[in-house]
């Protein structure tokens, strides 16, 4: 269960990425890390990371970009992640096999946060371009 401070910072969300965004109609942004948003450390993480990698490459036809980096406003807290142009409910059981209480999905685009392992509701949070960020070094 989510509770509602965790989901509020959910919300204050901007990604770091050194590439424009994926000019996909409809994509969804997913992580492998801190599953169910609990601290594993930065070498499982990154295990976990390759695994999705992994997974994502034995499907067939699916476009992903990556790493782009979920942050903090302030970058005071970041995890790697992905765009992956999935259909939202592949979108959301990638999400759940690893563990992720939700994803942030662009569609039209209009970002939003979507639950996974809980009973929230999706919440539009706004035009993607003003939460993406292109910068070289990140």
């Amino acid at each position: 269960m989510i509770d509602m401070i965790l989901w509020e910072n959910y919300k204050k969300i901007c990604f770091l990425a050194p590439f424009g965004m994926p000019s996909w109609p409809e994509f969804a942004i997913v992580t492998a890390w801190n599953p169910a948003s609990q601290w594993v450390g930065e070498r499982r993480n990154r295990r976990r990371e390759r695994a999705l990698w992994r997974h994502l490459e034995s499907m067939p036809g699916v476009n992903m970009a990556g790493p782009v980096w979920g942050a903090a406003p302030d970058e005071s807290w970041r995890e790697s992640s992905l765009a992956v142009a999935l259909p939202l409910p592949e979108a959301c059981a990638l999400a759940a096999r690893f563990g992720q209480n939700a994803i942030y999905w662009i569609e039209g685009g209009q970002l939003w946060l979507v639950p996974v392992l809980s009973d929230k509701s999706a919440v539009c949070l706004g035009d993607i371009a003003a939460f993406w960020i292109v910068r070289a070094n990140c």
